[in-house]
């Protein structure tokens, strides 16, 4: 069995350098965690918005004390010239970066607890941040390897280590998470850079079970520039520095060995910096579907699964998808878990495009399991999960304020479903 729990902890510039903080009760050992963040901060089950703090976001990975990887970016709010910083780290499962690029707040695990996990601060936040944690364990997770990436040289095949692995999996049970940002310097060193932010999953070497999504705001630009892209078909992928359409793009190619191979279909800056979380066992799809985010109570559902659904991750822009390989206006990202219609959580950042000084618009919600900022700070849009059985997923707009045919990215996962086994009467002679 499969086995998820999802939750937050409150990272406070009050809590000095190795104050611990406990997360408990998930009922099973994590052998596999999740963390991402946006910059803003309130307690459970209090939701916020705000357009006053700056975006400090991030995607982290982690499976052990000694096995984890995070990724981070910042832009700073009311800033005349966008002035952004971006960091990746081997050595911590949060991060967060100046916009000067120097690392100026860390997370690690302190211990893999049997009920849950420990976090430690190893360098004290510069403001209140909520991190959003999702945790799996259970018998059927048997590797977790977490590794970076460098974006290559050159176009073509890269291998890369997933321990357990195999060239053709029996079932859905390999599982591949990515984050990248634009920083090319070695790791927990930053870098006053764009703040490109991509995150992607895939399942599978079809192109329908491969999502990615990226927000960037230019450095330095007087005028802000942000973009962002949205695409199924693309499980890592990163927009040009200075603005523009994603020059860099890679898809799953293959499984092998212990080995993952993605193929570069286009690449421009060596060394940009990504994370991954490789997962075997278990059952795992992405992919992604869409809802009318502009009319009341509409719904999408995704199913027919084969397997039992245990929860799921969500990712958005509050856009239609993407033309391939072309960026639209607006960084906007959205991250959502839930394992229930009353079990859900999720966090958005907009970084606005067009404006004379920097606008970063922030949300996190408790009671959501999708949600993004209005440009004034406030709500603008949410969708819930209305229905979660066995085999599918049903999410319902419960605040219209997205666009017709919006897409939305899934990681839906789960457990094997038992054998159905017939017994018949002995033969009596």
């Amino acid at each position: 069995m499969i086995k998820f729990a999802h939750g937050a902890v409150q990272w406070l510039t009050s809590q000095v350098l190795n104050t611990t903080i406990p997360v408990t009760g998930l009922g099973f050992t994590p052998k596999a965690l999740r963390f991402y963040w946006v910059g803003l901060q309130s307690n459970s089950p209090t939701n916020a918005n705000s357009q006053t703090v700056n975006q400090r976001r991030g995607v982290g990975f982690a499976s052990s004390t000694t096995s984890r990887a995070s990724v981070g970016t910042t832009s700073l709010n009311a800033s005349g010239n966008a002035d952004c910083g971006s960091i990746f780290t081997t050595t911590a499962c949060v991060v967060t970066v100046s916009a000067a690029g120097v690392l100026d707040g860390l997370l690690d695990i302190n211990s893999i607890d049997a009920d849950g996990f420990t976090l430690i601060v190893d360098d004290v936040t510069p403001q209140n941040i909520t991190v959003f944690w999702e945790a799996w364990g259970g018998d059927e997770i048997r590797n977790v390897t977490i590794g970076s990436i460098a974006e290559p040289a050159a176009i073509g095949d890269q291998n890369y280590t997933a321990t357990g692995f195999v060239t053709t999996p029996a079932s859905r049970d390999q599982c591949i998470m990515f984050a990248g940002v634009q920083s090319v310097n070695a790791s927990g060193t930053g870098q006053a850079q764009d703040s490109g932010l991509s995150v992607g999953f895939a399942t599978s070497t079809s192109t329908t079970n491969q999502i990615v999504i990226i927000g960037n705001s230019d450095d330095a630009s007087g005028t802000m520039d942000t973009d962002g892209y949205n695409y199924t078909g693309q499980c890592l992928s990163m927009i040009v520095i200075a603005g523009g359409n994603p020059n860099a793009r890679a898809t799953l190619t293959a499984f092998g060995t212990d080995i993952f191979t993605l193929n570069w279909g286009a690449r421009a800056t060596t060394n940009r910096r990504n994370i991954y979380m490789a997962i075997k066992g278990g059952e795992w799809t992405a992919g992604s579907t869409t809802i009318a985010g502009n009319t009341l109570n509409s719904t999408t559902t995704v199913g027919n699964f084969p397997f039992n659904i245990r929860g799921v991750s969500l990712i958005g822009a509050m856009k239609a998808i993407s033309t391939v390989n072309t960026a639209t206006v607006q960084d906007r990202i959205g991250f959502g878990s839930g394992l229930s219609p009353t079990s859900r959580n999720s966090a958005a950042i907009l970084d606005e495009d067009a404006l004379g000084a920097s606008e970063i618009d922030t949300s996190i919600n408790y009671s959501q399991v999708l949600v993004y900022p209005s440009t004034t700070g406030t709500l603008q849009t949410a969708y819930d999960i209305s229905n979660l059985k066995a085999n599918s997923l049903t999410l319902i707009t419960d605040t219209a304020g997205g666009v017709a045919n919006e897409w939305i990215g899934y990681l839906i996962f789960g457990d094997k479903k038992p054998h159905t086994v017939s017994v018949g009467h002995p033969f009596i002679n």
